[in-house]
């Protein structure tokens, strides 16, 4: 057994294939099209632009919007997940615009400012930081990154609706892997912190920790303020209806003032 650290659960998580089978049920093509629908009604964006997803995991975004006819760009810090992504590209030649894959930070993205008309961060993936200072540092990169008059679409889990509901222990099964997980609440309540427990059909046994910031949507707004965005807006569910306290999701929407 592998033993996580507080600081690197994130790459230990996301670089091994335990991360995609735990959570296949919630990344099929159903929430997939669900995401991408959400970010056409409130970005407004047409085929042929710039859209970097930060963080793109194995790409199911990426491969979407290049369908859709957009110029796609993925990041992410895994080497697995992208070398699985970058797999799957090869299969892609006959779309408009071939996805490309960065391996790089949010709090540093690898791009000159200015790069792309749309940033997208889906499935709960902001709040990464090992702070709170690094997590508006990734908003403010999201903002660097963007064209003047460039979008944003980040979706997280709200913590009002998601702590009240939380189970501290919770069994499952996926793909022949038998998962507990053990969760709490940290900083202030403010901070998950998930411990998985994987055991396969050899009876080794991995763990992994899961240790992402919570928030709400008064929140997120305030830090994509504090970076710089305007025409903030915040929706509680994928039919983009208007957030409020026991919305099941935080879904903001921003823009970068033009110059």
């Amino acid at each position: 057994m592998t033993n996580s650290t507080p600081t690197d659960w994130w790459f230990r998580f996301f670089s091994h294939q335990d991360y995609l089978d735990i959570f296949e049920d919630m990344t099929g093509d159903d929430r997939t099209q669900k995401e991408l629908n959400f970010c056409e009604k409130v970005l407004d964006w047409v085929p042929g632009e710039t859209v970097l997803d930060a963080p793109c995991g194995a790409g199911r975004h990426v491969f979407e919007l290049a369908a859709r006819g957009f110029q796609l760009t993925g990041l992410d810090v895994s080497d697995y997940l992208l070398s699985l992504s970058q797999n799957q590209s090869k299969d892609l030649a006959a779309y408009t615009y071939q996805p490309r894959f960065v391996r790089g930070l949010l709090q540093n993205l690898p791009f000159e400012s200015g790069s792309f008309h749309h940033v997208v961060c889906l499935f709960s993936s902001f709040g990464y930081g090992e702070t709170e200072t690094e997590n508006l540092q990734i908003m403010r990169e999201f903002y660097r990154a963007l064209k003047p008059g460039g979008k944003i679409v980040i979706d997280v889990m709200n913590r009002h609706f998601i702590v009240p509901r939380l189970n501290r222990v919770f069994f499952s099964e996926h793909k022949g892997l038998k998962v507990k997980e053990e969760r709490s609440v940290t900083d202030k309540g403010r901070r998950l912190n998930n411990q998985f427990t994987v055991s396969d059909g050899c009876k080794e046994k991995r763990t992994y920790l899961y240790r992402p910031w919570l928030f709400n949507g008064w929140e997120i707004s305030w830090m994509a303020s504090q970076a710089g965005f305007k025409q903030v807006k915040v929706y509680g569910n994928f039919a983009a209806e208007p957030y409020h306290k026991n919305s099941e999701r935080a879904m903001l929407a921003a823009q970068k003032p033009m110059e």
